[in-house]
C-alpha cells in the first residue's frame, strides 16, 4: 500500500503542468533567498542558452544540404533542448528587469505564464537527451559518417552533460506522472518513421529508413525496439525523478530551508517550511 506522500505523486491532478508556485521555475535549488532572481543563475541560465543555442545553429547548418534535418530523433531532441533553455532564460532575464524597472513588472507575469511550456519540454528534452546519448554511442555510432565532431559531440554528447547538470542545478521539480509526455514524443516518433518509410522517405544517405534500427522493412524487429527505447525512456524518467527528489533533499540538510524573510521569526519560518514541502510534494 502506497504511503500518504507517494499517493500524492500519483494523484490525477499531477499530470497536469501546473504548480503552485510558478516562481520556483525562475529559481535554482541551491539559491537561499528564493524570493527575488538571482544574478549568478541568471548568469548560468544565459551561458546555457547560448551554449544550445549556437550549437543548434550549427547543426542545422552542418544538416541541412540534402534537407533531412528534421527527420532524425536526434534533431528533435537538440532543438527542445534549445527551446527550453531560450525559454528558461527569457522568465528569468524579465524576472531581474522587473525587479529593476516597475514597468516591467506586468511583461514579467505575463512571460511566466510560459512556465508550462518550459517544464514539459525540460522534462521531455531531459530524458530524451539521455536516450540520445546512450542509444547513438551504444549502437548508431559510425565514425566514417561523421562529417563534424565537434557538432557530433554536442548534439550527441554534450546535450546529455548540459542536461544532467540542468536536473542538479534547477529548482523546479519532477513529476513522475509527466512520464507520460516523454512516452507521448516516443510513440509519435515512432508514427512519424512508419509514415516516412510509407511515403517512400530515405534518410540523408539513401536508405529507406532513417536509423538502421528503426527499420520498416522489417517490422517485427522495429517494433520491438521502437518499445524497448519507449520502456528505456520510462525508466530514464523516474531516475531524473529521483535525482530531482534527492537534490531538494541534500539542499534542506546542507543548506537549510530557502529563506523568504530575513525578519520570519522561527514559527513563520516553520508555517513557511511546512507549506514549501506541502506544495512540493509532486
Amino acid at each position: 500500500m502506497l504511503t500518504p506522500l507517494w499517493r500524492d505523486h500519483f494523484a490525477p491532478k499531477n499530470f497536469y503542468l501546473l504548480h503552485d508556485d510558478p516562481n520556483v521555475f525562475l529559481t535554482s535549488q541551491w539559491q537561499r533567498n528564493k524570493t527575488e532572481p538571482n544574478i549568478k543563475y541568471l548568469i548560468y541560465r544565459t551561458i546555457v542558452m547560448l551554449i544550445f543555442f549556437i550549437t543548434w545553429i550549427l547543426s542545422i547548418i552542418e544538416g541541412s544540404g540534402k534537407g533531412k534535418y528534421p527527420i532524425y530523433l536526434t534533431n528533435w531532441g537538440y532543438t527542445g533542448c534549445t527551446i527550453q533553455a531560450l525559454i528558461a532564460f527569457l522568465m528569468l532575464f524579465m524576472a531581474v528587469l522587473a525587479t529593476k524597472y516597475k514597468s516591467m513588472h506586468r511583461t514579467k507575469e505575463k512571460t511566466l505564464k510560459l512556465y508550462p511550456v518550459y517544464w514539459l519540454l525540460n522534462t521531455v528534452a531531459t530524458s530524451t537527451a539521455f536516450a540520445i546519448t546512450t542509444i547513438y554511442w551504444s549502437v548508431i555510432y559510425n565514425p566514417k559518417k561523421v562529417t563534424n565532431p565537434v557538432i557530433n559531440y554536442f548534439v550527441h554528447g554534450n546535450n546529455s552533460l548540459m542536461v544532467l547538470l540542468d536536473l542538479w542545478i534547477v529548482g523546479h521539480p519532477i513529476r513522475i506522472l509527466h512520464v507520460i509526455y516523454t512516452v507521448l514524443l516516443g510513440v509519435t516518433y515512432t508514427i512519424f518513421t512508419l509514415i516516412y518509410y510509407s511515403a517512400g522517405g530515405t534518410n540523408k544517405d539513401g536508405y529507406t529508413f532513417i536509423y538502421k534500427i528503426v527499420d520498416w522493412t522489417k517490422p517485427g524487429l522495429t517494433v520491438g525496439t521502437c518499445c524497448g527505447v519507449i520502456v528505456f525512456l520510462i525508466i530514464l524518467h523516474l531516475l531524473m525523478f529521483l535525482i530531482s527528489s534527492w537534490r531538494r533533499s541534500l539542499q534542506e540538510k546542507h543548506c537549510g530551508k530557502e529563506v523568504n524573510d530575513n525578519k520570519m521569526d522561527s514559527k513563520q519560518q516553520a508555517a513557511y517550511v511546512n507549506e514549501a514541502m506541502s506544495n512540493d510534494i509532486v
